[in-house]
C-alpha cells in the first residue's frame, strides 16, 4: 500500500498577505518573491545585553549577538530575514512519543543549542515583534550591501520553495500564520524549525541528513499545539476520467479530466500528486479557460530528477461556493515505464501516474480509457468494459463500480489463467521470462544469501545459475487457486469480497502492492522453490514471497482500499491487519499450529536485533504511529521491522485477549473485524476509533486499569517503545491443606517503564516432554510482581507465555 504522502512538502503551505498595489497574475507574484533579497539598509547590530528573542510553537529562539537583516518588503509586506553570529534555541517537545524521537536523533529529549546562521521567512507577527524589540532596545537600522551580496547564494538556492508557499497563502480566505527558520547548529549543523498552521501537526523540528549516499529528512518532532485549529479540507474528488496512451517508446500522453466538489473552506489553490517524471502542458477547466499552476519552477529535466518534488499545485480563477462543482483538465506527457528487459516492464509513480487529488481516505470514482501496444496486455482497476484493436495498438475501457481512492494499471508480455467464483473472478497475469537483471543473477551462479523483507524493502545480490530459463507463467493456475482460497478465507473476518474482479499482475523487483482490484506481485512469487532458491534466497525468504507477498496485498483489498487510514500515523492499522490475516491464511493452508508460531518468533527476533544499517534495535526505534516517520538517517528500513513485525504482534495480542472458551474462540475477534469494515467503509478508520471499537467487544481480563478501557494497551504498544523481559524465581512447597503444591515467586519485568503493564501467563512442566499446564496469570505492573499458585503436582520448571499470546522476551 502506497505510503502517507509527503508530509513536509504537500502539508507546509503558508499564508501570507502581502497587498498587491497592482495585480499580477500568480506567477508574477510566485516571481516578484523569488527574487526578493535581503534589504542592506535594514541590517542591525545585536549585543548581548539586547535580549532579542522570538518564542514560536514550543521553540525559544534568541539572537545573543550579531547581525539582523531584513528581507526587502513586497506590497508593505516583510517577508524574511537573515542572521549571523551567535544565537541560542531551546525547546522541548509537549508528547512522550516526540521526546523519545528528540532523544534517539540528539541524545536528549530536548533542543538546547546554539546557532551561527539563520535563515528565516514568515507571514506571522514576526517583523513586528522584532522591529519593536530592537527599537526598544534603542538600535537603529545601519546599511550592510557586503552582507548582503554574501547572502545572496543562499537566497538564490532556499527562496523558490517557500515562494510557492507563501504564494498559496495570498489564495486563502483566512489567514493562517506560517513560521519557518532554517538554523545553523553549532553541534548538529542547519535544521528547520517550522511553526505552520496549515499543516495538521503545526510544529515541527528536522533535518535534511544524507547516510549510505541516500538522503532522508529525518523528523525530530511533528504535533499538534493547544491553539491550533485545523483546517478545513477544501475540495473532494469526485470522479477521475483518465485518457491515456502507451507510446511505442513506453511513454505516456495523457488526459486527465477530475471533478470535485468544494467544501466551502474558500480556497483557491488545489495540490495534485503527480509524478515529476511527467510533464504537464496545459490545464484547463470544462470550458477551456486556462489556469496557472505550478510544477517544479524554474529546473531543468535534470535538476526536478534530482530535487524535484511529486506535487503539482493548481490555481483557481476564484473561490467556489459550498457543494459547486468544477471540472479541471490535464494534458500531460512523460515516462513512468521502465524496462526490466525480456518484455518484463516496471511502471513506477503506481499513485501518482495521473494528477491524484486526496489521501487514502479519499474515495472516488474512476473511468480509464487506456491505449497501448498491441503486443502486450494491460490490466488496471475497475471492471473492463470492452478492449479493441486500433493498427498496432489495443484500446481497453475500465470503470468502477464502487469508490476507490487510486487506480493504477499494468502491462507485460503477458500469459494469464483465470478462477471464477459465484460473486468474483480472478485472473492472473505473468510473464514467460523474468526480468534481465534477475536472468543474468541465475547465470552467473553467485549465491550471497538473501534474508527476509518487508513487502517494499528492496533485496539485492541475488544470483544463481538457472539450467533453464525460469518461467513465471507456470505458476499461473496454482497462483490463482491459492488467491481464491485466501478470498475465502478472509471473507470469514472481513466480510463479502468487495470487488467483481481481481486482476493479479507480475511486476520485476521484490515487493507487493495491493491497488483496488489490481495486484503487483514480486516475480519471485512465480518462481519455484528451486529456481527461489537457486537465484539465492534464503528458505526464509522464499517463505515470505510464497506464503505472504500475494496473501498480504489480497487482503489489503479490503484492509486499505475499503477501509483508510486518516493520516500517517494510522497507516499502521491497515498494513498490520493485512499482514496477519496472511499470517492466519498461511498458518491454516500451510503447515496448522506452525506457520503463524514460526513467523511470529521471526518477527519477534527482527524486533529485538539491531539490523546493520540502523543504530537500535528495531523494537526500540519509534512507535507504531510514528509510520513513515520510523524511515530515517539512522534506520533506513525502519519502517518495514515495525509496521508489518511489531504490527502484526498487535493485531494478534488482542486475537489472544479477545479469544473465550467454546466453539468458536474467535468469534469477538471476527465480529471487530467485520465491524470494522462496515462501519469505516470509504473512509478513514484512525488508532482512536479502533480503541474503541475495541473496548466495545473487550472482555472483563483486558481492563487491567478498570474504566473499561484499553487506554494501557494502545500507549504501550502503538504509541510506545520497547518488548518486555521477563523472568521468574519460585520456590515450591506440600501444601496439604489443598492436597498438592503451593508455588510462590516473583515475577520481574524489564526493558521497558515502570509504568508498563501486562497480563503474563505463567506454565508449569511436571514432567520431562509432558505438555505445559496454565497455572495463571500474573498482572506485571512493576519491575517486580509476586505471584501464588496451587498445583495438584509440583512443577518440574515455569514457562512464561509459551502459546506466544504476549510480545515478550523470557528467560
Amino acid at each position: 500500500m502506497r505510503l502517507a504522502a509527503a508530509f513536509f512538502v504537500l502539508c507546509g503551505l503558508t499564508a501570507a498577505q502581502p497587498s498587491p498595489s497592482t495585480p499580477r497574475t500568480a506567477h508574477q507574484l510566485y516571481d516578484a518573491l523569488n527574487a526578493l533579497r535581503l534589504d542592506p539598509a535594514s541590517a542591525y547590530q545585536i549585543k548581548p545585553e539586547h535580549r532579542i528573542e522570538l518564542r514560536r510553537g514550543d521553540a525559544k529562539i534568541s539572537f545573543d549577538q550579531g547581525e539582523l537583516i531584513f528581507f526587502a518588503a513586497l506590497d508593505n509586506q516583510i517577508t524574511g530575514a537573515v542572521f549571523s553570529g551567535r544565537g541560542h534555541i531551546l525547546t522541548l517537545p509537549r508528547e512522550t512519543i516526540e521526546k523519545q524521537q528528540m532523544a534517539r536523533f540528539l541524545d536528549s529529549p530536548i533542543l538546547d543549542q546554539d546557532f551561527a546562521s539563520a535563515y528565516i521567512r514568515f507571514t506571522d507577527a514576526t517583523p513586528a515583534d522584532l522591529l519593536h524589540q530592537l527599537q526598544a532596545a534603542g538600535l537603529q537600522p545601519e546599511s550592510n550591501n557586503a552582507a548582503a551580496s554574501r547572502w545572496e547564494p543562499v537566497l538564490s538556492q532556499l527562496n523558490a520553495v517557500h515562494s510557492l508557499r507563501i504564494f498559496c497563502g495570498t489564495l486563502l480566505p483566512t489567514p493562517q500564520p506560517y513560521f519557518y527558520a532554517s538554523l545553523d547548529g553549532i553541534a548538529t549543523g542547519p535544521f528547520d524549525v517550522v511553526l505552520d498552521y496549515m499543516r495538521p501537526e503545526p510544529f515541527l523540528l528536522g533535518q535534511v541528513h544524507t547516510a549510505a549516499a541516500s538522503t532522508f529528512y529525518d523528523v525530530w518532532a511533528s504535533y499538534k499545539i493547544p491553539d491550533a485549529v485545523p483546517m478545513a479540507p477544501d475540495f473532494r474528488a469526485l470522479h477521475y476520467a483518465i485518457n491515456t496512451s502507451i507510446l511505442p517508446d513506453h511513454s505516456l500522453d495523457a488526459t486527465a479530466t477530475v471533478n470535485l466538489r468544494a467544501l466551502g473552506a474558500g480556497q483557491r489553490f488545489l495540490i495534485f500528486a503527480l509524478s515529476r517524471a511527467l510533464n504537464i502542458e496545459s490545464v484547463t477547466t470544462a470550458d477551456g479557460q486556462k489556469l496557472e499552476y505550478f510544477q517544479n519552477e524554474d529546473m531543468t529535466p535534470q535538476e526536478r530528477s534530482v530535487r524535484g518534488n511529486d506535487f503539482l499545485f493548481v490555481v483557481l480563477p476564484r473561490p467556489f461556493a459550498r457543494n459547486s462543482e468544477l471540472s479541471i483538465q490535464f494534458h500531460y506527457r512523460g515516462n513512468i515505464i521502465t524496462d526490466a528487459g525480456n518484455d518484463v516492464f516496471f511502471v513506477g509513480a503506481r499513485e501518482s501516474w495521473y494528477p491524484h487529488f486526496g489521501d487514502s481516505a479519499d474515495f472516488a470514482a474512476y473511468d480509464l480509457t487506456m491505449r497501448w501496444p498491441r503486443k502486450l496486455r494491460l490490466v488496471a482497476t475497475g471492471t473492463k468494459i470492452d478492449e479493441r484493436e486500433e493498427a498496432d495498438f489495443r484500446v481497453g475501457h475500465w470503470k468502477t463500480e464502487k469508490p476507490v481512492s487510486v487506480a493504477g494499471f499494468n502491462l507485460g508480455e503477458y500469459a494469464s489463467s483465470s478462477v471464477t467464483s459465484a460473486n468474483y473472478s480472478i485472473d492472473v497475469y505473468a510473464n514467460r521470462q523474468v526480468e534481465q537483471q534477475l536472468a543474468k543473477r541465475l547465470a552467473n551462479n553467485v549465491t550471497p544469501e538473501i534474508q527476509p523483507a518487508g513487502p517494499r524493502r528492496s533485496i539485492l545480490g541475488m544470483n544463481r545459475e538457472q539450467p533453464l530459463p525460469p518461467n513465471p507463467a507456470i505458476a499461473l493456475k496454482q497462483l490463482g487457486k491459492d488467491i481464491d482460497a485466501s478470498i475465502r478465507f478472509y471473507e470469514t473476518y472481513s466480510g463479502p469480497f468487495p470487488f467483481r474482479n481481481l486482476s493479479v499482475s507480475q511486476i520485476p523487483g521484490t515487493f507487493g502492492q495491493g491497488w483496488p482490484g489490481l495486484l503487483y506481485i514480486s516475480t519471485y512469487s512465480f518462481l519455484s522453490p528451486d529456481v527461489q532458491r537457486r537465484a539465492g534466497l534464503s528458505s526464509t525468504t522464499q517463505e515470505h514471497f510464497s506464503e505472504l507477498v500475494p496473501f498480504h496485498e489480497v487482503a489489503h483489498q479490503w484492509w486499505g482500499n475499503i477501509v483508510g487510514w486518516s493520516n500517517y500515523r494510522d497507516q499502521w492499522i491497515d498494513e498490520a491487519i493485512a499482514n496477519y490475516l496472511a499470517l492466519l491464511f498461511a498458518d491454516m493452508h500451510k503447515n496448522p499450529d506452525h506457520t503463524l508460531r514460526v513467523w511470529l518468533q521471526r518477527y519477534r527476533q527482527r524486533l529485538i536485533e539491531k539490523a546493520p544499517d540502523a543504530d537500535q534495535p528495531a523494537g526500540e526505534i519509534g512507535a507504531l504511529a510514528l509510520g513513515s516517520r520510523l524511515n530515517s538517517s539512522k534506520s533506513p528500513e525502519a519502517y518495514d521491522d515495525l509496521i508489518y513485525a511489531k504490527g502484526a504482534w498487535v493485531i494478534h495480542m488482542l486475537r489472544e485477549m479477545l479469544r473465550q472458551p467454546g466453539t468458536n474462540p474467535d468469534a469477538r475477534f471476527n465480529a471487530l473485524l467485520r465491524t470494522l469494515v462496515t462501519k469505516y467503509a470509504y473512509r478513514s478508520l484512525s488508532t482512536q476509533d479502533l480503541r474503541r471499537e475495541v473496548e466495545a467487544v473487550m472482555t472483563p481480563s483486558m481492563d487491567l486499569e478498570g474504566g473499561h478501557s484499553m487506554e494501557w494497551f494502545f500507549e504501550q504498544w502503538i504509541q510506545g517503545t520497547g518488548i518486555p523481559h521477563y523472568r521468574a524465581e519460585f520456590t515450591v512447597h506440600k501444601n496439604d491443606a489443598v492436597a498438592g503444591y503451593s508455588i510462590r515467586g516473583k515475577l520481574f519485568q524489564e526493558n521497558v517503564p515502570q509504568s508498563f503493564i501486562a497480563r503474563v501467563p505463567l506454565y508449569a512442566t511436571v514432567a520431562l516432554g509432558a505438555r505445559p499446564v496454565l497455572l495463571g496469570t500474573v498482572v506485571a505492573a512493576s519491575p517486580e510482581t509476586e505471584f501464588h499458585f496451587t498445583s495438584p503436582t509440583s512443577p518440574h520448571k515455569l514457562l512464561i507465555d509459551p502459546q506466544l499470546t504476549l510480545l515478550c522476551t523470557t528467560q
